[in-house]
């Protein structure tokens, strides 16, 4: 028998509305003439079909009390998950970012292989469109799905995949022996219920289509703040983000003294990638978009970050979610429904992925830039999704149109408060060595 869905996987597909799909959707820009559609299928066949679940299919349990299980899918079509597509002239910008915005509303078949693959052409190059639902990867098991159809033609290693297990038979200990952690993870979720305040970004009625937009940094400028704040990348992205959103609230007549950010925290052992599946811990920390000042604005963020790690938020999720495998699933579907659209425990998303740090190439061509699309919820409007690939930081918008007016100038918000950021630490070191 397929191993079943993991309490995390699962609450994707729990979550998941016809209106809201979680899937993840991205496109890889490469230079050079695009590759012959026969030869680019041949080499999709080759190179992404060992890994796990990508011959798989779901299979629901008698009277859905289980988790789903992967099971092989017999029907198996390789010419189904592949295709090729052309974008209008000039296949530029908001012809990329509407191509990824067709792809994350259109849903995939749950009754196959949850995965798509496409060859793009009418672009300065070409690109390649992958779409993944959530329940089978997260921000870095993605990243390993980049790498086994790059590594081949790069000089970096391949991730060996990790075949999908079933899990352990789980020993028969004394129920009560169970709850000490997960108890004390539901007692400290029950702790951020309510804490993020009503904004833009949660409000009104939910609907298919998505605006993407996305601009890029130079990874050095990033460290070159970090290095001014002595803080880390993960601080600096949530700090830029912070101003940006300002800047849209400001603009919109919607400014609040903060918001709270959902920021999933990688969970893998350091032997843990290759496997697919979400491995992630939560945390909520706050985003200080009240706070006009930059250097304070950096230090709240800076503050919130170390308190959400030593409140141990991260654990007190992963214990939550332990307490959700031994639950029937239509109870645990109605628990991470809550915790999703009643809960007021965060406005927005922000996920920060490190990529491959040196050039990666596809049949000798060479990859320039990822963008993609990270999933929304019918409570939650907007994502920012944060990818480092070869020197550049990418931030890459999500949002509704029906709840988020406008959505894709939040990106060159994004990008505003990058200058800005980027120009008062320039100043501050020309004061100090002046």
């Amino acid at each position: 028998m397929g191993a079943r869905l993991s309490p995390l996987d699962n609450a994707f597909l729990q979550v998941e509305d016809a209106e809201n799909r979680m899937q993840l959707a991205g496109m890889l820009l490469f230079d050079g003439e695009a590759p012959d559609f026969e030869e680019f299928r041949h080499v999709v066949g080759e190179r992404l079909l060992g890994l796990p679940h990508f011959t798989q299919r779901l299979s629901g349990s008698l009277l859905g009390l289980a988790r789903p299980r992967w099971v092989a899918d017999p029907a198996f079509d390789l010419n189904y998950h592949v295709t090729r597509v052309a974008l209008p002239a000039p296949g530029g910008h908001d012809e990329i970012s509407a191509h990824i915005e067709n792809l994350t509303s259109s849903p995939l078949d749950l009754r196959r292989p949850l995965w798509e693959i496409g060859l793009v052409e009418g672009l300065e190059g070409f690109a390649i469109s992958l779409k993944i639902h959530h329940c089978m990867v997260d921000g870095l098991s993605i990243i390993d799905v980049f790498t086994a159809l790059l590594a081949p033609d790069s000089n970096v290693p391949a991730i060996p995949p990790r075949p999908a297990k079933t899990p352990a038979p789980v020993k028969s200990t004394p129920f009560k022996k169970l709850i000490p952690a997960p108890v004390a993870g539901v007692v400290g979720v029950a702790g951020m219920l309510g804490q993020a305040p009503s904004s833009l970004f949660n409000g009104g009625s939910s609907g298919p289509t998505r605006r993407v937009s996305y601009v890029t940094v130079p990874l050095d400028d990033i460290h070159e703040i970090r290095h001014a704040y002595g803080t880390t990348v993960n601080n600096v992205v949530l700090a830029i983000v912070s101003g940006g959103l300002r800047r849209y609230l400001m603009r919109h007549d919607a400014a609040v003294d903060k918001l709270h950010a959902f920021v999933p925290v990688n969970a893998r052992p350091t032997n843990g990638r290759g496997a697919m599946g979400n491995q992630i811990a939560m945390t909520y920390p706050e985003l200080p978009v009240g706070v006009a000042e930059p250097d304070e604005r950096m230090a709240r963020v800076i503050a919130s970050v170390r308190r959400t790690a030593t409140s141990g938020q991260a654990a007190m999720t992963s214990s939550l979610m332990g307490l959700l495998s031994h639950v029937p699933a239509p109870i645990a579907a109605t628990l991470n429904r809550a915790m999703q659209f009643q809960s007021g425990m965060f406005n927005v998303t922000v996920t920060n992925v490190p990529g491959p740090p040196v050039p990666l190439h596809f049949l000798g061509r060479q990859l320039e830039l990822i963008v993609g699309s990270t999933p929304l919820t019918r409570q939650h409007g907007l994502t920012v999704a944060v990818l480092t690939y070869n020197g550049m930081l990418t931030f890459m918008t999500t949002s509704d149109p029906r709840r988020v007016p406008d959505g894709e100038s939040i990106a060159d918000d994004l990008q505003a408060e990058f200058d800005e950021l980027s120009a008062l630490v320039q100043r501050n070191q020309g004061v100090r060595h002046g």
